[in-house]
């Protein structure tokens, strides 16, 4: 199974194609060209009229094609172009955020991805039930 994440980043448009062509590159040219783009499947995906906002849920976030997109986006920052950055992991306290703000690109000011941990109590209240009625099913009075 592995250790899972949820990822989220903001880019400019044109962060999102450089980014995009980087890691797509980076793959031909290595020596597993049939690797798994993360770009090319994107388990999320929004823009606005500057902005886009892309991401991965359930995603195994410590193989190649993960490094391929980090440094993807150093590459960003290199160039001087903004992005946000964030991952979520499986552990409660395994929170990871990265972000670099260009003084030059025209927009600034992205969002930053939006985080929230709330207790699921209807899991908690089904799974209880369901312990009930396979309680209820057993023949104890033998």
């Amino acid at each position: 199974m592995g250790y899972r994440s949820d990822v989220r980043i903001i880019t400019s448009k044109k962060g999102f194609e450089k980014l995009k062509n980087y890691v797509t590159d980076t793959i031909a040219k290595s020596e597993n060209p049939q690797m798994y783009n993360l770009m090319e499947n994107l388990d999320l995906e929004y823009e606005n009229s500057y902005s886009k906002f892309f991401g991965w849920n359930n995603v195994k976030w410590y193989y190649q094609d993960v490094d391929i997109v980090m440094a993807g986006l150093n590459k960003l920052k290199d160039e001087d172009m903004s992005y946000r950055f964030a991952r979520l992991g499986e552990n409660f306290d395994d929170y990871e955020e990265e972000s670099y703000e260009s003084e030059n690109e025209e927009e600034q000011d992205f969002e930053y991805p939006c985080v929230e941990r709330y207790f699921d109590d209807d899991y908690v209240m089904d799974n209880m039930k369901t312990y009930d009625n396979a309680s209820n099913d057993l023949d104890i009075s033998s």
